[in-house]
């Protein structure tokens, strides 16, 4: 295993790569970030989604439109490391 500061370095990078890609709506580089078996919550948990291709086929479908811009940013991260492949 890294170190762990080097962990957290790679998670923070994907995080803000995963901002990036989402706000450039670079949808297939943005699939990138997410694991075949990924899961996600937005919005308190009232849109949630199993698989890569489901979360995809959600922010694509929301964001999508060239009328829809957006913007996210993330600060401070508290990042902790439990196990070898867990944060």
């Amino acid at each position: 295993m890294r170190d762990a500061l080097t962990e957290i370095e790679v998670i923070k990078q994907l995080k803000y790569r995963y901002f990036r890609l989402l706000d450039c709506k670079r949808w297939t580089e943005l699939a990138e970030c997410f694991t075949a078996d990924a899961t996600t919550a937005y919005d308190s948990g009232r849109f949630a989604y199993s698989g890569r291709e489901a979360i995809l086929e959600f922010l694509s479908g929301a964001l999508g439109s060239a009328a829809v811009i957006s913007l996210h940013q993330g600060h401070h991260p508290e990042i902790t490391l439990v196990a070898d492949h867990r944060a």
